[in-house]
């Protein structure tokens, strides 16, 4: 529903409750990512929201900051990890609070880059009716946060959504709707350079794997025909509520290491 992959909830779950080293929930997590993204991917693109254009271009940002992240995550100590988690996840929310009243930029609000490479785009909203129109800014600031989404991505295991959505949403004005479908597309291929990485370095165990891969791609397809029905401000108060709560815990897993 939220374009963030499940890593966020995923990661938390496997560690605190389950126990599970936090490298091998990293590597479960990725894969978890890759089948969130192809379940609803899909659907997104099927139902005309996701920003096809933009999600090929920002892609191979993403996989470089995933490879730099990979290699930060296997060289810190896991309580480095806890934290950076936390406090990656409150400035995701911090974000979405910030654009909370915020509106989509209109076609053609951008400077020349953004005009010039067509990024505008357009989708019925189905909890409304309407139909929602919108121009991309701040190309080159996005493009940064794309590389950091794939660099928080690699690192903790979370699908780079987490980052992306915020960064497409509050600082390149794109509804919300249309950039959690497009952080889903660019999801599978982020958490795909991942994973492979993780599985080559052995941290990716198929007992924990298996089972959670299943369910992601069980309730990725079930959220995916969801979210178009929900209304933006919910969807919104939904992202930054779970955002909070997670950060809290893995503050604490972390402060405990």
């Amino acid at each position: 529903m939220m374009g963030v992959g499940g890593g966020i909830i995923l990661v938390p779950v496997l560690t605190s409750l389950l126990s599970v080293p936090i490298r091998v929930a990293i590597g479960a997590s990725m894969f978890a990512v890759v089948a969130t993204s192809s379940a609803a991917s899909a659907v997104y693109v099927r139902e005309k929201l996701t920003n096809l254009s933009l999600g090929v271009l920002f892609s191979g940002l993403t996989v470089l900051g995933a490879l730099l992240g990979v290699l930060a995550g296997i060289t810190s100590p896991s309580a480095v990890i806890y934290l950076v988690f936390s406090f990656v996840l409150l400035c995701a929310a911090w974000l979405m609070f910030r654009r909370h009243k915020g509106r989509a930029s209109p076609v053609g609000s951008g400077g020349f880059l953004e005009q010039s490479l067509r990024l505008s785009g357009a989708f019925e909203d189905a909890a409304t009716g309407e139909i929602v129109e919108y121009g991309v800014r701040r190309i080159p600031l996005g493009a940064l946060g794309m590389v950091l989404a794939g660099l928080i991505s690699g690192m903790l295991g979370i699908g780079g959504g987490i980052f992306q959505v915020p960064v497409m949403d509050a600082v390149m004005g794109i509804p919300i709707k249309a950039a959690t479908a497009t952080s889903n597309f660019m999801m599978g291929i982020t958490a795909a350079t991942g994973a492979i990485a993780y599985l080559v370095m052995g941290y990716v165990h198929p007992e924990i794997a298996g089972p959670v891969v299943v369910g992601v791609f069980l309730g990725s397809g079930l959220g995916a025909r969801v979210m178009p029905h929900v209304r933006d401000s919910r969807l919104r108060c939904l992202f930054i509520g779970m955002l909070v709560i997670l950060a809290v815990v893995m503050a604490r897993k972390g402060v405990s290491s």
